[in-house]
């Protein structure tokens, strides 16, 4: 039955025995999405019909508290509703996949005898190791360099997070300039630990 071949009674007996737009949206044909929602409405404005028993007209009832809640990952604050099946624990996607998907809880956390390859040695050194290089402070790319020249040896001291320019002077002849700094850190690195 299309609306402009009904009469306003019509429209107010089918207004009056729905419990939302959306069920008036199905009783008159309509598709329940924006455009059908909004066909609803101009009906209710233009002929001033009754919806306070709708569940969203004026008698809705909060079901939910909204609370504001701080991120546990990146700390800022963010809204959400108290006791929903899909109350939110972080603010967004990046902090679920850092809250969610890491750290010895999650399901693909792997200790480090069970990694292999450059995997191992690289996931080592940034469990113990800010990613930073450790001569000039560069985060973009980070790579790891073995301290002793063994790669076997994969002890958190003997692995150094170096940017890939200060890791190719270690492997020439200008290992001089940056050798005072690194045993530095080595050395600090081990009084920590």
């Amino acid at each position: 039955m299309k609306i402009t071949t009904m009469n306003i009674n019509e429209i107010k007996t089918i207004v009056s025995n729905c419990k939302s737009k959306s069920d008036v949206c199905r009783q008159l044909g309509l598709h329940t999405n924006g455009s059908g929602m909004r066909k609803v409405d101009k009906l209710i404005n233009e002929h001033q019909l009754d919806i306070s028993h709708f569940d969203g007209g004026k008698s809705k009832r909060i079901k939910y508290r909204l609370i504001e809640k701080e991120c546990p990952i990146c700390g800022s604050f963010f809204k959400t509703q108290l006791g929903h099946r899909n109350e939110k624990t972080v603010c967004s996607h990046s902090c679920s996949n850092t809250y969610f998907r890491s750290g010895k809880d999650n399901p693909n956390y792997k200790n480090d005898d069970e990694l292999t390859g450059i995997i191992k040695y690289v996931t080592i050194c940034f469990r113990y190791h800010e990613k930073k290089c450790v001569y000039c402070g560069e985060t973009n790319i980070v790579t790891v360099h073995h301290y002793d020249g063994n790669k076997n040896n994969n002890n958190p001291e003997n692995l150094i997070p170096l940017c890939p320019t200060h890791h190719q002077y270690w492997h020439s002849r200008f290992r001089k300039i940056v050798k005072p700094k690194i045993d530095e850190y080595v050395k600090n690195f081990k009084l920590i630990q």
